[in-house]
Formats: structure tokens, sequence, C-alpha cells
């Protein structure tokens, strides 16, 4: 589970960078804050799923 967890941080972090790309170069504010809360989201239950399996 600790594995599944950090993947979930991962895919998180890069949702969250994937969201500062559509801000600075794509200009679309709608996409960066729906990635920035998903990423968010996903790191937050890789974060739950890492704590548990401890």
């Amino acid at each position: 589970m600790v594995i599944l967890g950090r993947l979930f941080q991962i895919v998180g972090m890069l949702l969250c960078l994937e969201a500062l790309y559509f801000g600075i170069f794509q200009e679309s504010m709608g996409k960066e804050m729906m990635l920035f809360i998903s990423g968010g989201v996903v790191f937050l239950l890789g974060r739950f799923v890492e704590g548990r399996a401890s």
C-alpha cells in the first residue's frame, strides 16, 4: 500500500505541474484551477493511503 500511496503522490505532483504549464503558456485559468485542485486531491489521497499502510 505504501507504493500505491507514493504513486498517487507522484501523479498529484505531475497534475500540479501540468496546471502550472496551462496557467503560464496556455493562459487557461479554468483548466489550471481544475488540474491544480484535482492534483491536490490525488496527492492528499496518496498521503492518506500511505499513512494507513504504516
